[in-house]
């Protein structure tokens, strides 16, 4: 690295093998920590540019699914059902 260019820190390390487990998991959330930056500009673009990438939130539980999930199925299921057969 040139004299100009950030060193990367251990936090900076952490945050970009985090990205890259999230990305290479296949996980929606990579453009969190900055995915698109890293695909366009590079580490070194990536680097320049974490201090203006928010940091990702933390992961919550998944939320329960909602009472009437089932019926909401059998009605799209009922509605598939009427279409294939008419």
């Amino acid at each position: 690295m040139g004299s100009d260019e950030p060193t990367p820190s251990g936090s900076l390390v952490e945050h970009y093998e985090e990205l890259r487990r999230r990305a290479l998991g296949g996980e929606a959330d990579g453009w969190r920590l900055g995915l698109a930056v890293l695909q366009r500009l590079g580490v070194a673009g990536w680097i320049h540019a974490w201090d203006a990438i928010a940091a990702a939130p933390a992961r919550s539980a998944p939320s329960p699914a909602p009472g009437r999930c089932d019926e909401l199925v059998a009605v799209l299921a009922s509605m598939a059902l009427g279409v294939a057969g008419g």
